[in-house]
């Protein structure tokens, strides 16, 4: 893989020690960043690849920290209620440069596809709210939607590849998305303050028994853990990530030509190669137990 820059030139963006200290940022959006800017060297003759993954990758961190934004209306102390208003300021921020670098380097026609993909994906965040508000919303139905979330501001970079590279682009996109919405689910499962309207709190709203759809809406310490346990919503999703990956490694593997092939399947092993290096952390502290 060519030289990769795009979090030493974000580095620019992010690191501000009020933003630091305050925001408690999202993960930046490495995997994304490196899938389109390899695309774009490979199928987009005269692109600046190394621009647009960088103004794409602010803008998702953008959108990424306004999502952590705590909407409830009780009081708060001081450090809570500064931590609210700099990751609001901080997505504006990051949004900002987004089309300051675009609009400086005369990408006008990328501001207006990206801006309606934003606008796309605040409706299909709305629509999944009003869902979950409602609790009308299924277990696969919710990763699909936020897959789709994940997958539209991407989507949105089809318009600069070759026509030869549209299709391979769309379906790498598509899985890229709910890789990263199943990694994202991976951490609600361990932590019951995350765990309310995520994929293992809807699976047991549509699969649980009565009692432990009761203990969802009462929200008690340890009730998640349980629930965790007794449906076995780790495995679950342990099987889901697999298929996932298998699915990804696929398409990347069918990617033409062969050295874009192996750019994303490295892209993929290095999404994963944390979630990895914990499985094989947990096996071996088990192999000691037993001991």
């Amino acid at each position: 893989m060519t030289d990769y820059r795009i979090p030493v030139l974000a580095g620019k963006y992010t690191k501000h020690d009020m933003i630091e200290r305050f925001a408690d940022l999202p993960p930046f959006p490495d995997a994304r960043a490196r899938l389109l800017s390899c695309f774009l060297r490979h199928g987009a003759d005269g692109e600046p690849h190394e621009l647009h993954a960088l103004a794409s990758s602010l803008v998702q961190l953008g959108l990424d920290t306004h999502d952590r934004v705590d909407t409830e209306s009780e009081e708060r102390g001081m450090r809570q209620m500064r931590q609210r208003q700099l990751r609001v300021l901080a997505g504006d921020y990051f949004s900002s440069r987004f089309y300051q670098l675009l609009a400086g380097s005369g990408r006008i026609d990328t501001i207006r596809r990206q801006s309606e993909a934003i606008c796309e994906a605040n409706r299909l965040k709305t629509e999944l709210y009003l869902l979950m508000k409602r609790g009308r919303l299924g277990a696969e139905e919710y990763l699909d939607r936020q897959s789709r979330i994940r997958g539209v501001l991407l989507h949105g970079y089809a318009a600069l590849l070759d026509e030869r590279l549209r299709p391979a682009w769309t379906r790498i996109v598509d899985a890229l998305a709910r890789l990263e919405t199943l990694l994202a689910e991976r951490a609600a499962l361990a932590d019951s303050s995350a765990f309310a309207w995520s994929w293992g709190y809807w699976h047991v709203m549509e699969h649980g028994e009565e009692r432990d759809r009761r203990l969802l809406e009462r929200a008690e310490a340890g009730d998640q853990r349980m629930l965790t346990e007794k449906y076995g919503l780790t495995a679950l999703w342990a099987d889901k990530l697999g298929e996932r990956a298998s699915r990804f490694g696929q398409l990347a593997s069918d990617i033409v030509p062969a050295t874009l092939a192996e750019e994303a399947a490295a892209i993929g092993q290095m999404l994963l190669a944390p979630v990895e290096a914990a499985a094989a952390g947990t096996a071996g502290e088990s192999r000691r137990q037993r001991r």
